[in-house]
């Protein structure tokens, strides 16, 4: 769908409407606020609850119409920011690169289009853009900053409690693998013996009622 953008030479002619992808920030954010153009460049300011960004359209020519490039740009001034909290904040951007420029933060990503325009998926990057904009601000907010505070239901108690996950005890002397038993990797399973693995008996089809349809139980 997209490219991390490394100024090579293009692999493809991958071409996105510029009237696609502005209608498409526009019914995420609202209003755009033209800043500008220079020559393909064209720029767009963007307010997202509170937090200003820039996206810039790079098109394959002055007023072409057709985005080759996308650019986004944010600027956060009056943080207390050193090189460590820089480098920790990288670790965990996912399409983005933040950048220290005297006392400023620089948050930036460039992505090469691929493929044809496709609404959904470019809101899929946009969200990963605004993720990388939560990681910033989450490292810049200070040690009191608690992602967990911004979520409703982790301020509720009993949501607190349900939700929690104790390391498992060893056993046999070995560590068990909670993530081996998350994606079911220690479930074994085995053909349904009344219906074969079909999931349906008779000549009429009922769903079985030993597997419910599955075609697999549980091995004991």
């Amino acid at each position: 769908m997209f490219q991390l953008f490394n100024g090579s030479a293009r692999s493809d002619a991958a071409e996105w409407p510029l009237s696609k992808v502005t209608a498409a920030l526009e019914a995420q954010f609202g209003v755009l606020d033209v800043l500008g153009e220079d020559g393909p460049l064209k720029v767009f300011g963007v307010q997202d609850h509170g937090v200003n960004f820039v996206v810039a359209l790079m098109q394959t020519g002055p007023g072409s119409g057709k985005v080759a490039e996308l650019g986004f740009l944010a600027r956060f001034v009056g943080f207390t920011v050193d090189l460590r909290m820089i480098e920790a904040i990288n670790r965990n951007l996912h399409i983005s690169m933040a950048s220290l420029e005297g006392a400023d933060l620089f948050l930036m990503a460039g992505l090469e289009v691929a493929g044809a325009f496709d609404q959904g998926q470019f809101r899929l990057i946009m969200e990963e853009w605004r993720r990388d904009l939560m990681v910033t601000l989450h490292g810049i907010s200070g040690d009191g900053a608690s992602m967990a505070a911004a979520f409703p239901a982790a301020r509720m108690e009993a949501a607190r409690s349900f939700a929690m996950n104790v390391a498992p005890a060893p056993t046999d002397d070995r560590p068990v693998d909670m993530l081996a038993s998350f994606l079911g990797a220690n479930i074994k399973k085995a053909l349904c013996p009344d219906c074969g693995g079909r999931g349906k008996r008779g000549l009429i089809a009922r769903i079985c009622a030993q597997c419910d349809g599955v075609g697999f139980v549980t091995k004991h």
